[in-house]
C-alpha cells in the first residue's frame, strides 16, 4: 500500500485541533462508559482505575509523596483528560502528515489507541494486570470504549482544524489589509478589504440601503454565529463584548444594519464593563445557577445578538444559531462545570478555565469571521477536507 504524505500540512494546527478534539473524544468516552455502567457492564476490573495509579506515580515523582486519599478521584479524572487530549494532539498531527491515519472515520485510531494504552502501556507500568490476567471483559470493554473514543475524535478534529485554519485565514487577511489596531481605534473605520474578500462585499450590501432585504447568511457564516454564541453559555456577555469590540475596530461591517449600534464606543463602554463585572460575580458564592430562567433568556438574547451581527446585522437565521449555541453551551457546560468541580474540589480553577474559553474563543471566532469565504487554494485542507461554505 503506498503511503501517501501531505506536504501542505500544518503540524501546529494539527497539535491544536488535536488537543482540543482529544479532550472531546475523553469526555464522550467517559459519558458512553457512565452509560454501560447504568446497565451493569464494566471493564470487571477491581481496585482503583489504572488512572488514579498514574496519577500517584507522577506525584511520587514530582513530589516524593503519593496523592492523597480525597484527591485520588480528581487527580484520575485529571490523568484521564490529559491523556485524551495529549494521544489527541499525537493523531492531530499524524492527519496533518498522512491523511491515511483517519481511516474509518477515526476507528482505526480508536482500535490503536486501545492497544497501545490500555493493553500495552498500562500493564507495562504496572497500573494494571497483564492482558492475560485481566479479566475477560475488560478488552472489549477497552476497544468499545476506545472506538467511541476515536470517532468523536476524529469528527471534533475535523471541526476544530476548519475553525483553526478560518483563525488563521482571518489573521493573515486582516495583515494583507494594511489594518491597524491604533487607526481602528482612532477612526472605527472598517478593515481595508479587498474587493474580492468577504467583508468588502458584505459591507458593499449592508451599506447600500437600511431598508435593503436581509443577505442569506452562508453555512460557514452560521456555524461561526453558532460557535459564538455557544460562549456565552460560560459568560453571558463573552459573545457580545467580543462582537462588539470586533465591530468597532471593523472586523464586522455593521454600517447601515439594525446591530449598527454595536460598533459605537457607547457600545464597548457598555458592554466591556459588563464583561469585566462577570468575570468578578461569577466567583461569589451567591451568584444564581446559569440554568436559573433569568440566566438563561440573558445567555439566549447575547447569543442571539451576537450571532446576528457576526452574520452581517440582518440575519435572522444568524440570531437563531447563536441562540442555539447559547443553550446548548449552558446546559452542556453546566453539567460538566459542576461534575469536574466536585471531582476536583476547587470551583475557582473551572471558573478561571471558562473564564479563558468563553472570552478566548468568542475573539478567535471573530477573527475566524474575517477570513474569505472560499480558503486558499494554495493550502487545501490536510485530509481531503474543505472549508466549510
Amino acid at each position: 500500500m503506498d503511503i501517501q504524505h501531505n506536504e501542505d500540512g500544518e503540524p501546529l494546527l494539527g497539535l491544536a485541533s488535536g488537543l482540543a478534539a482529544g479532550l472531546v473524544g475523553a469526555l464522550v468516552m467517559t459519558g458512553f462508559q457512565a452509560l454501560l455502567a447504568r446497565g451493569g457492564i464494566t471493564s470487571g476490573v477491581k481496585g482503583p482505575p489504572s488512572t488514579e495509579k498514574a496519577a500517584n506515580l507522577a506525584a511520587r515523582l514530582a513530589t516524593g509523596r503519593p496523592v492523597p486519599a480525597r484527591r485520588r478521584a480528581a487527580a484520575g479524572e485529571a490523568v484521564h483528560y490529559a491523556m485524551g487530549s495529549a494521544v489527541g494532539g499525537i493523531y492531530g498531527v499524524a492527519a496533518e502528515i498522512l491523511p491515511q491515519v483517519n481511516a474509518g472515520q477515526g476507528a482505526a485510531f480508536g482500535v490503536v489507541a486501545a492497544t497501545v494504552v490500555d493493553e500495552t502501556l498500562v500493564p507495562a507500568f504496572r497500573f494494571g494486570d497483564p492482558i492475560w490476567k485481566a479479566p475477560v471483559v475488560s478488552h472489549p470493554y477497552s476497544y468499545a470504549s476506545h472506538l467511541v473514543y476515536g470517532t468523536f475524535t476524529e469528527g471534533a478534529r475535523k471541526l476544530f482544524r476548519r475553525f483553526f485554519g478560518q483563525v488563521k485565514a482571518g489573521a493573515v487577511e486582516v495583515g494583507r489589509s494594511g489594518w491597524t489596531l491604533r487607526s481602528a481605534l482612532a477612526t472605527g473605520s472598517a478593515m481595508a478589504a479587498r474587493p474580492t474578500g468577504p467583508l468588502a462585499s458584505a459591507d458593499s450590501a449592508a451599506s447600500a440601503s437600511s431598508a435593503a432585504p436581509a443577505p442569506r447568511a452562508s453555512r460557514r457564516k452560521l456555524l461561526l454565529a453558532f460557535m459564538l454564541g455557544a460562549t456565552a453559555g460560560p459568560r453571558t456577555s463573552a459573545p457580545l463584548v467580543a462582537a462588539s469590540w470586533a465591530a468597532r475596530l471593523g472586523l464586522i461591517p455593521l454600517h447601515g444594519s439594525p446591530l449598527a449600534f454595536l460598533a459605537t464606543t457607547r457600545a464597548v463602554g457598555v458592554t466591556t464593563p459588563m464583561a469585566v463585572g462577570e468575570l468578578v460575580v461569577d466567583k461569589l458564592p451567591s451568584t444564581p445557577d446559569r440554568t436559573q430562567p433569568v440566566g438563561v433568556v440573558a445567555r439566549v438574547t447575547s447569543g442571539a445578538l451576537s450571532g446576528a451581527a457576526l452574520a452581517g446585522g440582518r440575519s435572522a437565521a444568524g440570531a437563531l444559531a447563536g441562540a442555539a449555541g447559547a443553550i446548548v453551551a449552558t446546559y452542556v457546560g453546566h453539567t460538566i462545570r459542576t461534575r469536574v468541580s466536585r471531582a476536583f474540589g476547587n470551583d475557582w480553577a473551572i471558573a478561571v478555565t471558562e473564564d479563558l474559553l468563553a472570552f478566548g474563543g468568542a475573539a478567535l471566532v471573530c477573527v475566524a469571521a474575517v477570513a474569505p469565504e472560499t480558503a486558499p487554494q494554495a493550502s487545501p485542507a490536510p485530509t481531503g477536507e474543505t472549508a466549510y461554505q
